[in-house]
């Protein structure tokens, strides 16, 4: 069919990305000791887990995959798919060849003069091969997340300190949405979110797009810090009780005090593999949505629509002072 290499130049890299997400979670099921190199009699596919595969001329091999360990494809060896290794190289010896696609995360294709790939080959990581060597391919993926949380909380650090510093009562009224109207914040952070994504997918490629694309992003970004400012103060919160001024308001030192209690919190969450990122993703997101539900904290949260979840508003009600 004529349509068919479109999609299949499309299809590539999402495939890619599936394989890679499942082969990690597949990892996480087996610890860093070697495991024997496994062959499907129907697929003929074969991969290993924390060592090197060799493909040799005795087998019949429809895809070749390895984590943790190099893929050898030896001297005049056909393999009949795709070839991916995860933190190791992809070799292909002499007259060796690859009919489908050659991928290596954390690693290199090295193939000899006459060695053939008919597909595409993809690195991704390939500077961090020495990272992967010694520590990985979990270990490679835990200090990447930790990097990663790290320089996100930095940045939050300093927006949050500004923010509390600049628009106190606007955080302190974003922070109360979250306590009043949990289930509207996360209703409102999904709905954000999702229509974020629908206007990006339509707008995609188009003038209107170049234009508001960017626009979108920064407001997302914007909302984001103001919404993960209120999440620390409100977390805070629970974890020490607020005191009020003698007008009924918590005091600016307070805020502080809540907000870095908060910080802390979630960064040591953070550091949990795979479940802490989920997590902390989801605290966001309620911020994101109590952010967009007090429009950025200019509507007191005592006024806020109870359409949502009467429910919830009705035993707020009863809750002491």
């Amino acid at each position: 069919m004529q349509g068919q290499p479109f999609v299949s130049w499309r299809w590539k890299p999402l495939k890619w990305g599936i394989i890679s997400l499942l082969a990690l979670a597949i990892a996480l099921w087996f610890s860093s000791s070697a495991v024997p190199a496994l062959a499907s009699p129907d697929d003929q596919a074969v991969f290993k887990i924390g060592g090197d595969l060799i493909v040799s001329d005795s087998q019949t091999v429809q895809d070749a995959f390895a984590i943790g360990g190099d893929v050898i494809i030896e001297k005049d060896v056909t393999v009949l798919g795709d070839t991916f290794a995860i933190g190791g190289n992809l070799q292909l010896k002499e007259n060796a060849r690859i009919e489908g696609d050659a991928f290596a995360v954390g690693g290199t294709v090295i193939r000899a003069e006459n060695a053939v790939v008919n597909g595409s080959e993809f690195t991704v990581l390939e500077e961090f091969s020495g990272v992967f060597n010694r520590f990985g391919v979990l270990g490679t993926l835990y200090l990447t997340n930790l990097v990663f949380w790290l320089v996100s909380f930095a940045v939050a650090t300093i927006a949050g300190l500004l923010l509390l510093l600049l628009l106190p009562g606007h955080i302190e009224e974003i922070a109360t949405a979250v306590q009043l109207r949990p289930l509207a914040s996360l209703v409102y952070g999904i709905g954000g979110v999702a229509a974020l994504a629908m206007v990006t997918v339509l707008t995609a490629g188009s003038a209107i797009g170049s234009i508001f694309i960017p626009l979108a992003n920064l407001a997302v970004l914007i909302t984001g810090l103001f919404g993960g400012t209120a999440i620390c103060v409100w977390l805070g919160r629970r974890l020490q009780k607020p005191k009020t001024t003698a007008h009924g308001q918590h005091s600016l030192q307070h805020h502080f005090q809540h907000f870095w209690l908060g910080l802390i919190l979630l960064l040591v969450i953070s550091l949990i593999p795979l479940a802490g990122g989920l997590l902390v993703s989801l605290m966001t997101l309620f911020g994101f949505g109590a952010t967009l539900l007090a429009r950025y904290g200019t509507q007191s949260a005592d006024t806020l629509p109870v359409q949502l979840d009467r429910l919830e508003h009705q035993s707020l009600e009863h809750q002491p002072e």
